[in-house]
């Protein structure tokens, strides 16, 4: 059972469009519990590694999306499945070189689901829909690309692993795009759609989840993800405070002003909540010392080690330079 901290009482009421979903493929063996049909495995042949979580490299390593199996191939091998828009959105992003991405050729989506924003991505595309640009609408089970092989990694995937790579994430921030290369001047021209800005959630148990309950209210969702930690942050404002409204909970007091913010995050780097502090609830060394580590949920953490957000050292645990720089940007202003 989660600690009472953790549990997430009231969300503020948004304008919503309810989530309405399809698979992205043909492929729906995941929905019949067949997981070996479903899931496209690495080179080493697991399921697992086409899962979604601390899946590879003996756990060590995230695998942000899960891999979709091909169904039909041509004479060559090559994958002919289509590629289906899991929900009614707008195409945000399409990267046509795969040559510059891990992702290969890929597109990313933006939706609405129950007044939150969401980003689904489709990778190792072999072909764009005729037509398909950014800025433009597209529908529920709108076909949007053909499954593919490709990439740029150095491990190249052959036509007998093709598969789609699939992520239901959110993004941390709009000014990614400004943010990211000062970081590294050689970033690719990704702007806010690059996955080191896009944070998920497991899509098969989305997916699963929907299909047991067809009215799961999917900002609810979110809210009750497990929470790895909380960091405590500047009271200042920042663009996640105004992008998801629904997740910020003010200080009941009345007239009561936060000095800081605590933001409860996954294992996996998504904030669920953000809870407005007082100066009752936050020490005089911990807004010295901000952004800090608030509180941990070893259990969580243990079992989620492979996003390296927190380190363990001889006075407990503490942010890494991983965690820092994730507070980094998400708190970024403009």
């Amino acid at each position: 059972m989660k600690p009472l901290w953790l549990v997430l009482l009231w969300l503020i009421p948004v304008a919503a469009w309810p989530l309405d979903l399809c698979l992205p493929t043909g492929n729906d063996a995941l929905l019949r519990g067949r997981d070996a049909e479903f899931y496209q495995p690495t080179a080493a042949g697991a399921p697992e590694s086409g899962m979604f979580g601390c899946v590879r490299n003996g756990e060590h390593r995230l695998h942000k999306g899960i891999d979709i199996k091909c169904l039909q191939r041509d004479r060559r091998g090559e994958p002919l499945d289509a590629i289906h828009a899991v929900a009614d959105g707008e195409v945000v992003f399409i990267n046509n070189k795969p040559g510059l991405s891990n992702y290969g050729r890929y597109i990313v989506l933006e939706h609405r689901w129950d007044g939150m924003a969401v980003h689904t991505l489709y990778a190792h595309l072999s072909a764009i829909a005729d037509g398909l640009a950014a800025g433009q609408p597209v529908r529920k089970s709108q076909v949007i690309a053909t499954m593919g092989h490709t990439s740029n990694t150095r491990e190249r995937i052959p036509a007998e692993r093709a598969h789609l790579h699939f992520e239901i994430d959110l993004l941390l921030s709009p000014n990614f795009y400004v943010w990211y290369p000062k970081h590294d001047p050689q970033a690719p021209p990704f702007g806010n759609f690059n996955g080191k800005n896009l944070f998920g959630l497991d899509p098969a148990a989305v997916f699963k989840e929907f299909a047991a309950n067809p009215k799961l209210n999917f900002a609810d969702y979110v809210a009750h993800q497990h929470v790895g930690f909380t960091v405590l942050v500047s009271a200042r404002q920042f663009p996640w405070l105004r992008m998801h409204p629904e997740q910020l909970c003010l200080p009941a007091q009345a007239n009561a002003t936060p000095v800081a913010y605590e933001i409860a995050v996954t294992p996996f780097g998504v904030p669920v909540a953000v809870w407005g502090r007082t100066t009752a609830e936050v020490t005089p060394e911990q807004l010295h010392r901000l952004p800090v580590l608030n509180r941990v949920d070893e259990g969580t953490m243990a079992q989620f080690s492979c996003h390296h957000f927190l380190e363990r050292g001889r006075t407990g645990w503490h942010l890494s330079n991983a965690g820092h720089e994730w507070v980094e940007l998400l708190t970024c202003g403009q």
